[in-house]
């Protein structure tokens, strides 16, 4: 996923804090007084702050971002499938029926998915009245792909769907693969077998829109910019004053719901439509979400110590914050550290020297100080060594003990560092030190939020070895981000760039960041997003890029194998035979560290999950101790 930046934030914090105390992992324990009674209450408000509004006003064909996703999946929206919001040991990676009737029949060349759709699931005010059809995921669709009806979003992961792509570029008038023999099954076509389209399909994008008066787009025509503000939904939770919408009003007429205002507030209540025995996976236990939208993070954790606010959603919590919940035995059970599915790691360029050279790549791998490194960002709060590149959680825990460049205490190895070297075109008389121009003022780029141009310096420190050194540009992580992923215009090594799923597939991991010209989705992503390491870049592109190095590896074959076998075991065999095959034949990066979340609840909170599908705070698992409002 691309909107990253709480989920994967380097907490500044002093080592010794999480030394002295690792955090609160259990992940199922709740924080006060539902442990001691037995029961989470219900009603109440959920007090919620952000430092910033979402990233597209709540547009579930436009938001890209994790923690509107949440927002959706909770509280707003209903999808296909979904997932029970809990952590991965209590079934959260577990894709489940949702207004689905039950699971797809696939035919037997993967090519054809037929959805069963649950009867009697009506909209939120003011449509009460009007039932979940096939039709409205189609207009879904519809709107994802039309580019004069939705700019941003991924309609990357749909390009799969027969005449996706041609109805996005207006080459159809309809989606030919998507079709509804009647009210309550829907049909999908596919160019290629996708084996995770169940887990796309619980995206936010593909939840249903209502129709209106046979508009295309149905509630959503004419509101290409302000969608979010005139959603009808049909989870737990709608926008206060969704009710009052009018809709036979013209599009530039109607009326906003009054409990979103951009920048300012967000207050959702109860959706009267929402009937719990339709829906096992949302709990819902608050009436009532207020979301304050504005501030800096160190005030609002204040406020959530003394129970003003429950829960900061966009903003980690600052180190000295982190430190005295880490270390006060009265505050202790209010942090919770959970893992993600994130990596943080080390980027590098197969197409630019020295990085075009394998042994390089390894020799890399071999002398990062990847335990220095976690203790300048904080230590064990924020997360553990990664030894490969896949999270364990997306592979199974298959190679939970593989890590082919072990070093001593992960310190990082000079010897088999320049071994490495050795074998490398840019090492000339072979002394384990490269002596090639190439290896000299290398251009680095990493953020310039603490603690990366630490870890910059010592990472400097640590190639020296080996004979190379670094011309470190310390950048804002937006700019950083966007110098790596622009191929065009080329940065030989990122050494501060991490990834964090979009659901919990190793999918997510694979196109996105490795694949080429011809990867699943016909290479949607390329170059566009987010393989720093130029993998599948043909000769015709490289030189137009303005590239000295003429080819590079490409893995698109694997990537199309093991996109296109089914969820289950055989998927997630393939996902890691992939990751050794990229650690070991290809190199691309050094993984560094798999991240953690560290969470932090107002005493106010008696209940605290965290959900793998979002990888953050459960809002619908969430409750408030007796009389909170």
């Amino acid at each position: 996923m691309k909107s990253i930046a709480r989920s994967i934030a380097v907490v500044a914090v002093l080592a010794f804090v999480a030394v002295a105390c690792g955090g609160n992992n259990n992940a199922t324990a709740p924080s006060s007084s539902a442990s001691a009674s037995g029961a989470i209450p219900r009603g109440g408000t959920l007090k919620i702050a952000q430092e910033g509004d979402v990233s597209a006003a709540f547009d579930p064909q436009k938001e890209y971002y994790q923690l509107s996703f949440e927002y959706f999946k909770c509280c707003l929206l209903r999808t296909l499938y979904s997932t029970n919001g809990l952590p991965v040991d209590q079934g959260g990676t577990v894709l489940r029926p949702d207004l689905a009737a039950g699971d797809p029949q696939i035919s037997s060349d993967g090519l054809t998915w037929t959805i069963p759709i649950k009867t009697g699931i009506k909209y939120s005010p003011p449509l009460q009245n009007t039932e979940v059809t096939a039709q409205d995921f189609i207009r879904a669709m519809d709107r994802e792909a039309c580019s004069n009806c939705s700019v941003g979003g991924y309609p990357f992961y749909y390009q799969a769907i027969q005449g996706f792509s041609d109805f996005s570029s207006g080459k159809a008038k309809t989606i030919s693969g998507l079709s509804a023999p009647d009210d309550h099954t829907l049909v999908i076509k596919l160019t290629q077998p996708t084996g995770d389209l169940g887990w796309r399909l619980a995206m936010p994008a593909s939840a249903p829109i209502p129709p209106f008066n046979n508009q295309p787009l149905g509630v959503a025509q004419g509101h290409t910019k302000d969608y979010g503000r005139f959603l009808v939904g049909t989870g737990p939770y709608m926008f206060q004053g969704t009710d009052q919408l009018d809709f036979s009003l013209p599009p530039d007429q109607q009326k906003p719901v009054a409990g979103y205002i951009p920048d300012r507030q967000m207050i959702l209540v109860r959706n009267p439509s929402w009937d719990p025995s339709t829906d096992d996976l949302r709990p819902a236990y608050v009436d009532e979400i207020q979301t304050t939208i504005g501030g800096q993070a160190a005030d609002l954790y204040n406020k959530v110590e003394a129970g003003a606010i429950d829960y900061v959603a966009d903003a980690a919590p600052p180190a000295n914050v982190l430190q005295k919940y880490a270390t006060n035995p009265d505050l202790q059970s209010m942090l919770f550290t959970h893992t993600q599915n994130a990596v943080a790691y080390t980027s590098m360029n197969l197409a630019m020297p020295p990085f075009d050279d394998i042994h390089v790549r390894k020799a890399m791998n071999y002398i990062l100080d990847k335990a220095g490194a976690i203790q300048l960002g904080g230590g064990p709060l924020t997360g553990v060594v990664a030894g490969h590149i896949f999270p364990d959680a997306l592979i199974n825990n298959t190679l939970k003990d593989y890590n082919p460049y072990a070093t001593p205490n992960d310190g990082g190895d000079a010897a088999k560092a320049q071994a490495e070297m050795k074998l490398s075109k840019y090492d000339t008389n072979h002394d384990g030190k490269c002596d090639d121009p190439s290896c000299q003022n290398i251009l680095a780029i990493t953020s310039s939020t603490d603690p990366n141009p630490r870890i910059a310096a010592l990472f400097n420190q640590n190639v020296a070895a080996i004979g190379m050194s670094f011309d470190i540009k310390a950048l804002a992580t937006t700019t950083m981000y966007a110098k790596c992923n622009d191929l065009s215009t080329p940065v030989p090594i990122c050494l501060a760039v991490g990834w964090l799923q979009d659901y919990p597939d190793a999918y997510t991991f694979g196109p996105p960041l490795f694949g080429g010209p011809n990867a699943p989705g016909g290479g949607a992503l390329y170059p566009s997003c987010c393989n720093y390491s130029a993998l599948g870049a043909t000769p015709e592109m490289l030189k137009k890029w303005g590239y000295s190095v003429t080819s590079v590896p490409s893995v698109d074959d694997k990537l199309n194998q093991c996109a296109g076998i089914p969820v289950g075991d055989a998927r997630t065999q393939c996902w890691a035979n992939f990751d050794k095959y990229l650690m070991e034949s290809v190199v691309p990066w050094v993984p560094r560290r798999f991240t953690n979340i560290n969470e932090i609840v107002s005493p106010n909170s008696s209940y605290e999950k965290f959900t793998t599908f979002g990888e953050m705070f459960a809002f619908d698992h969430a409750a408030v101790s007796s009389g909170s409002s």
